[in-house]
């Protein structure tokens, strides 16, 4: 059996609830006569009458009383149905999701959060640190902050800053050794971890050119390399973001010999051609403000 017509279904609940034709038009903005046509059509749809005058009033029929109330709890049930959907969407709208390597989020992120959330107290930021490059439109995450070149497929990059590299060792000292290196030649003769960075382009830019003789361990992820650093296993290029807190804290310390520029920088990426939310926008640039303090 066909639904009956839900524009005369919303005339009759507003006539029903007032008992009145007249407080229903004048409610639904129709006319008096409008209101009594789309009451008659819903009486003749249904076979039944909905209302009896009473003097110059009307009043529900028990059929009419019947279908008030069954009117009265679908819409409740569609009320709190579409008030439930519209919480959710704000509570969605202010949750941001993020990707972040483990070591910019342990190294850097984690320590300036704080600010972020004092801030903004109303975005509920969810940081998920992986090595691994998620597809960010289809896990529906926001925004990630990658190292790299700045070219991702499918994805808007945006720098958050020049990254550089230098040398860097625990400040207690490296294991086997009576003292730090004092000279870029000095290093030569020092576990170098990660050999396989940008160790010979360093060098050039030192004035070295001997090779280096002692090659240290190999780390994947950057978070492991500074913690063998930090735990005396030897030197490393540290990246500029990345150690800085730690060379305040004074955990870590620079060694001598130059900066270099690094061939992979930090970006802010997003799914291309899909619209930042606000709440993205609002993290986007505190990123950036964080930078330039930094």
């Amino acid at each position: 059996m066909p639904i009956p017509s839900l524009r005369n279904l919303q005339v009759f609940e507003a006539a029903a609830r007032h008992e009145s034709f007249r407080a229903a038009a004048d409610a639904l903005f129709l006319t008096h006569g409008a209101v009594g046509r789309q009451v008659r059509a819903l009486e003749v749809e249904l076979g039944v009458t909905l209302f009896a005058r009473v003097g110059r009033r009307v009043v529900l029929t028990p059929q009419g009383r019947q279908l008030q109330l069954a009117v009265t709890d679908a819409l409740k049930l569609i009320t709190d149905s579409t008030s439930i959907l519209r919480r959710e969407a704000t509570e969605s709208s202010r949750c941001l999701p993020i990707t972040v390597l483990p070591s910019f989020a342990t190294r850097w992120l984690t320590p300036r959060l704080s600010d972020f959330e004092a801030r903004y107290p109303d975005i509920e930021l969810e940081v998920i640190a992986t090595i691994a490059p998620l597809n960010l439109a289809a896990k529906r995450i926001s925004l990630g902050i990658r190292n790299g070149a700045g070219k991702w497929e499918g994805l808007s990059a945006e720098r958050l800053a020049e990254e550089s590299l230098f040398p860097v060792a625990a400040a207690h000292g490296i294991d086997g050794f009576a003292a730090l290196p004092h000279s870029a030649h000095e290093l030569l003769h020092y576990p170098l971890l990660n050999p396989y960075d940008a160790w010979d382009e360093w060098f050039r830019r030192a004035g070295v050119v001997a090779a280096a003789s002692r090659a240290g361990a190999t780390y994947e992820d950057a978070l492991l390399l500074l913690q063998a650093v930090e735990e005396g296993k030897g030197v490393a290029l540290g990246r500029k973001r990345l150690v800085e807190d730690a060379l305040r804290a004074g955990t870590l310390v620079r060694l001598p010999g130059p900066s270099i520029p690094s061939r992979r920088d930090y970006y802010v990426v997003y799914p291309e051609g899909q619209p930042l939310t606000e709440p993205a926008r609002v993290f986007v640039t505190w990123l950036h403000e964080q930078m330039r303090e930094d």
